[in-house]
């Protein structure tokens, strides 16, 4: 693979995805750290960093892992100098008299071997020799956990599916549950701002390219002269274009690595495993980032591992707020603070690894900030209780009525406007560490899109759970993209983004859900449900907007605002960008918005 891009494009990119998976990263001289090869089953060497806590603290120590494929260390090229990258979460756990054992996935970094996808089968397996490896050293006290953020909280969670007798916790943070509909290919559309940008990374990184990046992955300490580090770094050129693989498999059926197909990468692939070990979770996560709450609320739902969930209103990482309620000149910060994320996340920890009589048991289940009102509030299940349905319908002149019998039936034709967006600080750019700070004023936006937006409200709504929009389309073209936002528009006339959703034309059938009940509409992306649009004729289009909690407060509006295009994040379909779509109006089968509302407000308390 050979790296691309520009040193200063390269090390802008990894400083804000470094910054997106740790806010409060250290900068001063680190720690001791040991650097060894751990022996896979099949024999494949991979690099760790072992970092023991201070004198102060008495061995043995339970042991938290971090499995990344962003590199465990890193060093000075010139001098082979250390660098030191310990997170300022990693220091915290240190101090706690947690050991902390971070290691390169195989095919990445220092450590041998190839990776023909990501989050691959072998790649996950081989945590359990690692455990392994962990609890045999002598400072060891036979207990062993996982965290991270984003790639690494993904692979926290993938820790329990091993089902090793010594893991008794994971704290999974921003992570990917289902890869292809986050990140990899939402809505089945190719979501290139994205990923074309984080596999030139992942490349570079792989590759070890210096030039490109500034800085050498640390080598492990018997690698005095840095032949192992080549030879490893010689092994990874076998592994695929992260891009190009994504390019080449558009349907989530189709084999992306070795004998995997998309369907099969990440943890809802992995449940049964998952379950089996009934390892505790500790899950944080943001309305606003991709798709993650996505599959938190999924985990969460159908997943019986006890689990306590933490829902920010947050950049990517936790380090910012990112609710367009409350948005600055400047990223403001997050609710809570990123010392309070890092405590709740060691009391976690102590519970579970130290078997500390913390209270954490008397956590609540859920805990998650809702938007508008700008605070949290406590729940044990999920939609919260007294979640009904209210729905709205599309009219004419642009309104939205929750009155069916008076909609006027009809049609609005949306002449697709290929270059509107939703911005370069969205909730896909989130993951590469752009803070959101352009989603809390729309309406120039919204004069571009097809929009219907009701009279003002006369009380308070509060949405929490999944709205689902239903509209009936007609395309010009056999293909095509759909992006729908829900927005909360105020007396001043504002518009703040509260979700969005979205569906590539071809993916419109809705089937079973192979996964779990309840969660429809869902949609396969399989080769052999896709099925091209009939051209001027009415067909009907459904899916689920992103989960959120949201107060829209009386007096203000609810639109839907409704794009063809979403520019400069996602590629544009058809590849022209030229299309004309059709909303119909009226009768038993009109365009409609589905609100999951908690009548009379949310219980449980605000905190």
């Amino acid at each position: 693979m050979t790296g691309r891009g520009s040193p200063h494009r390269a090390a802008a990119i990894l400083a804000g995805l470094l910054v997106a998976c740790d806010p409060a990263a250290e900068s001063a001289p680190g720690p001791d750290v040991a650097a060894h090869y751990i022996a896979a089953e099949d024999g494949t060497r991979l690099a760790a960093d072992v970092y023991l806590p201070a004198e102060d603290h008495e061995p043995p120590y339970p042991a938290l892992l971090t499995l990344t494929r962003y590199r465990r260390g890193l060093q000075d090229p010139e001098t082979g100098e250390r660098i030191n990258t310990l997170s300022g979460l990693d220091s915290h756990f240190l101090a706690h008299g947690y050991a902390l054992v971070k290691v390169d996935a195989r095919g990445s970094g220092a450590s041998f071997g190839t990776r023909p996808v990501e989050y691959g089968r072998q790649e996950v397996l081989d945590a359990y020799d690692v455990v392994d490896w962990v609890v045999a050293r002598e400072w060891s006290d036979g207990t062993v956990g996982a965290y991270g953020t984003s790639y690494t909280g993904t692979t926290a969670e993938l820790l329990a599916a091993v089902n090793h007798p010594a893991v008794k916790a994971v704290i999974p943070g921003w992570s990917d549950f289902d890869a292809y509909p986050s990140p990899i290919r939402p809505y089945g559309l190719l979501a290139r701002g994205f990923i074309e940008t984080w596999g030139d990374l992942v490349g570079q990184m792989d590759d070890n390219d210096v030039e490109a990046m500034g800085v050498s992955v640390a080598r492990v300490d018997e690698d005095q002269d840095g032949s192992l580090l080549a030879a490893a770094v010689a092994e990874h050129a076998a592994n695929p274009d992260v891009f190009q693989a994504v390019l080449a498999t558009e349907y989530r059926d189709d084999v992306v690595g070795g004998d995997q197909t998309w369907a099969e990468i990440g943890p809802i692939h992995w449940k049964a495993e998952i379950e089996a070990s009934g390892v505790p979770m500790l899950v944080l996560v943001s309305w606003l980032d991709a798709g993650t709450a996505d599959g938190t609320l999924l985990r969460f739902r159908h997943f019986s591992n006890p689990q306590k969930v933490l829902v920010l209103a947050s950049t990517h990482g936790g380090g910012y707020s990112a609710s367009p309620y409350s948005v600055g000149a400047a990223p403001l910060p997050p609710q809570p603070s990123v010392d309070e994320q890092m405590e709740m996340r060691r009391l976690f920890f102590d519970h579970h690894l130290k078997g500390a009589d913390n209270g954490v048991d008397e956590w609540p289940a859920m805990r998650f900030f809702n938007l508008g009102e700008e605070t949290y509030h406590d729940t044990e299940v999920w939609p919260p209780p007294g979640t009904t349905t209210t729905t709205f319908h599309m009219d004419s002149g642009a309104r939205l009525t929750g009155d069916s019998d008076a909609v006027t039936a009809g049609s609005d034709d949306y002449a697709v406007d290929p270059d509107v967006t939703t911005g370069p600080d969205n909730r896909w750019a989130a993951q590469m560490g752009t803070p959101i700070l352009n989603l809390d004023d729309r309406a120039a936006t919204d004069a571009r899109m097809l929009t219907y937006t009701t009279e003002p409200l006369e009380s308070d709504l509060q949405i929490a759970g999944y709205p689902v929009i239903t509209l009936s389309l007609a395309s010009d073209r056999e293909d095509g993209a759909l992006f729908v936002y829900l927005e909360d528009v105020d007396p001043e006339g504002r518009s703040r983004y509260v979700t969005e959703g979205g569906s590539r034309l071809i993916h419109r059938q809705t089937v079973p859900s192979p996964y779990f009940e309840g969660e429809e509409p869902y949609h396969s992306f399989a080769r052999a449900d896709a099925e091209p649009m009939p051209p001027g004729e009415a067909v009907t289009v459904s899916f689920r907007l992103w989960p959120i909690a949201a107060l829209v407060r009386a007096g203000h509006r609810i639109r839907v605002a409704i794009a063809g295009a979403d520019a400069g994040m996602f590629d544009p379909v058809p590849a022209d960008g030229d299309a004309t779509l059709t909303v119909y109006r009226g009768g038993a089968d009109g365009s409609r918005i589905e609100l999951p509302v908690v009548e009379g407000g949310l219980r449980g308390g605000s905190q």
